[in-house]
């Protein structure tokens, strides 16, 4: 029977989308931080439940080819990373075998394709930083402690100056994070502290404007409760311009702070590529963008192909950015509802639907069946809601792509995936 601290000898043949590697001791399943694919180490339990043991490396007996050194210097510290020691074409394969696992347990049996990573590092857009005693960085694993920022390499450079810059310039008396985006295609960033108390930032935002380049806009964040959410800070503009403005797939974005906007352009741009092949829309289709948020995929769907595009979306705020970005570009071909997409009744040729981690209600499923378009492209982040989902859905519909897994944030334990679905004949309603 294993006990903590027990020491363990393995040879390491499989693992998982969290970056440990899957081994048995004792009937007993065991996750080993710090592992890699092909590695023979040595390693110490450290947790026992009834279920599963976690175990750590205490010594690499024979390295893996697949290992490579950490590219960061608090990789396993910072709860960011979970493939920081493993070459990113071993990485992408993990995370493909992990979609085609996860939807075989639902019984979808669907080709997977390989996964489309067209860039590696850096490519963050949004960087959210927290402040604790002196220092800025991210959080550790599992806890509210703060590891300093140093040099993550999924960010660009400006961000370790525009951190250093912040401890040295402003009153951090009440400061709690520091938030950065960064325009990809206009190369502008703007930059926000959060505080707990509201601070006066007049002074530190001119000089970070004239002193770092590229600095397009500055905001002030105010978030009083004990939880960080950044939807529930109260954000108001001290210099510089409102939005921060990108384009994406011929698209002019103007974006606000709380935007939900991927954080990584050149995998986005790709992704919606292949929703608008998926679509095949014509100018006289109908489209409905359910979960649209501000509207990007949509206004790109209404510019690219002339259909008619719905878009609904709940959030208030984010209705109110599509519905500028429309204007911005002068697309007429678009309307947005602000309204929880389980409620929309129009109809439509197509639905694209890309909902948030917990995947679709059973109201939102019975929704799609009850508008029962032609087709339906489902962009998930999580395989297993995808699974969950398209098992039910497949009771109308027939899975008629391939399934494509996206590494949209490469390092990390995350993976999207795109996938169309066809009415079948006679399955109406």
């Amino acid at each position: 029977m294993l006990k903590e601290n027990q020491r363990f000898t393995i040879k390491c043949e499989e693992m998982n989308n969290f970056g440990n590697v899957v081994c048995r001791i004792d009937g007993l399943v065991v996750f080993v931080n710090g592992a890699v694919i092909g590695d023979t180490v040595e390693a110490e339990i450290q947790k026992i439940t009834t279920s599963y043991a976690l175990a750590t490396v205490t010594k690499v007996i024979i390295p893996s080819p697949n290992r490579i050194a950490p590219e960061c210097s608090v990789f396993g510290k910072c709860g960011g990373c979970a493939f920081g020691c493993v070459h990113l074409s071993v990485e992408n394969e993990i995370k493909r075998n992990y979609v085609k696992g996860t939807l075989g347990k639902f019984g979808i049996d669907a080709e997977v394709e390989p996964i489309v990573c067209p860039t590696a590092l850096p490519y963050r857009n949004k960087v959210i930083l927290f402040y604790d005693k002196g220092k800025l960085g991210y959080m550790a694993h599992s806890t509210n402690t703060v590891i300093p920022h140093t040099r993550c390499p999924l960010n660009d450079e400006i961000v370790d100056k525009i951190a250093e810059f912040t401890l040295r310039e402003i009153d951090t008396t009440y400061l709690r994070a520091l938030y950065i985006r960064k325009s990809t295609s206009q190369h502008k960033i703007m930059v926000c502290p959060i505080f707990r108390k509201p601070t006066d930032i007049k002074h530190y935002a001119r000089r970070l404007r004239h002193e770092l380049d590229g600095i397009a806009s500055v905001k002030s964040g105010f978030l009083a409760g004990r939880d960080f959410v950044l939807d529930a800070c109260e954000i108001k503009h001290v210099l510089g311009d409102e939005y921060l403005e990108d384009t994406l797939c011929g698209v002019d974005l103007e974006i606000s702070p709380k935007s939900f906007y991927q954080v990584n352009h050149a995998c986005t741009s790709e992704l919606y590529e292949r929703v608008i092949q998926h679509l095949d829309a014509k100018s006289d289709s109908v489209i409905a963008d359910l979960f649209c948020g501000t509207g990007t995929m949509g206004l790109i769907v209404a510019k690219r192909t002339g259909a008619k595009v719905y878009g609904v979306e709940i959030d208030p705020d984010a209705v109110s950015d599509a519905r500028r970005n429309a204007k911005l570009n002068g697309i007429e071909n678009i309307d947005f509802f602000e309204d929880d997409a389980k409620n929309f009744d129009k109809r439509v040729d197509a639905c694209i639907i890309d909902p948030p981690r917990k995947g679709c209600s059973d109201f939102m499923l019975e929704t799609l069946l009850r508008l029962a378009p032609e087709k339906i492209i489902y962009v998930s982040c999580n395989p297993d809601t995808l699974g969950r989902d398209l098992k039910k859905l497949t009771k109308k519909y027939k899975i008629s792509s391939p399934i494509t897994p996206y590494n949209m944030f490469p390092r990390t334990s995350h993976i999207e995936s795109v996938v169309c679905l066809t009415r079948q004949a006679n399955k109406k309603g």
